[in-house]
């Protein structure tokens, strides 16, 4: 029993392994990106996960034996989706969080000029 069991487990470990891998905090919050005029700008993101490990042994019980070689079947399966949220803009003095919509392009277009302003005005 502890045999079959391991094989369950060794599937679902490698899953999670990778789904760790796949989720670093870097992928969901972006390395910080330093302005000429000092400000950072972070992305970030959503991310949704899935993971799915199963396994058994076919054949009947009746006619295969437990052994070490009894047929054994098992898969895994994940899914990952990333979406980019916005971004997170620190001047040094306030902090503030820029969402991006359905029409990323429309918003970041207004916040870009918005930003460029804010820039302007303090040098």
């Amino acid at each position: 029993m502890a045999e079959k069991n391991k094989k369950i487990n060794n599937l679902i470990d490698s899953s999670v392994v990778t789904l760790n891998q796949l989720a670093d905090v870097d992928t969901v919050v972006g390395k910080p990106i330093i302005t000429a005029s000092g400000f950072q700008v972070i992305p970030f993101s959503k991310v949704t996960m899935g993971c799915l490990s199963g396994g058994g042994e076919y054949g009947d019980v009746k006619v295969v034996k437990e052994t070490d070689s009894m047929p054994f079947a098992g898969g895994s399966g994940s899914v990952v989706s990333m979406k980019p949220m916005g971004f997170i803009i620190d001047d040094g003095k306030t902090c503030r969080m820029i969402r991006i919509t359905d029409q990323p392009m429309d918003n970041l277009i207004e916040k870009a000029s918005e930003i460029v302003q804010n820039i302007t005005a303090k040098n």
